[in-house]
């Protein structure tokens, strides 16, 4: 937790754009650690592994949210950026998430370890154990899907 855990929280909050899911996700994944831990007896690339582990965590989340409709739930707005950017940023910010969302798990994954994290092909190859041309293929399906999801957006 000490080495990884800061990681593991940045991860999770690009990923799911929200402070308190990205604890969550957080608790999840060294709560999840901590309960297979056991069935770790040989070497393991850690950072590979919890980075892998948090994408997935944080979908399976995003995917069980819904939205607070409660007004205890909002906050003043703050004196900032234009609040008609700032909403709309975040609408979209939500909808992409709720995309990401539907996505297959695999794609999900890919996707958000290509556009959000900024890893090459090869590197999250690596990472998923599989090979640069599933990635690429992954990928392309990820954004045609995500492209027909946010259409409404992209006018």
């Amino acid at each position: 937790m000490n080495a990884h855990g800061r990681h593991v929280l940045n991860v999770a909050l690009r990923t799911v754009r929200d402070a308190e899911m990205a604890k969550d996700v957080y608790q999840e994944v060294f709560l999840a650690l901590w309960r297979r831990w056991p069935q770790y007896t040989g070497p393991v690339h850690w950072g590979r592994y919890l980075y892998r582990m948090t994408v997935r965590k944080a979908l399976e989340l995003a995917r069980g949210r819904r939205p607070a409709t409660d007004v205890d739930d909002c906050e003043p707005e703050s004196p900032g950026p234009d609040p008609d950017a700032t909403l709309r940023l975040e609408e979209l910010q939500g909808k992409l998430t709720a995309a990401l969302a539907k996505l297959p798990p695999h794609q999900a994954e890919v996707f958000v370890l290509s556009r959000i994290e900024g890893l090459d092909h090869a590197e999250i190859a690596e990472i998923l154990a599989c090979t640069t041309n599933n990635v690429r293929v992954s990928l392309h399906r990820a954004v045609k899907q995500l492209a027909e999801e946010m259409r409404d957006y992209l006018d």
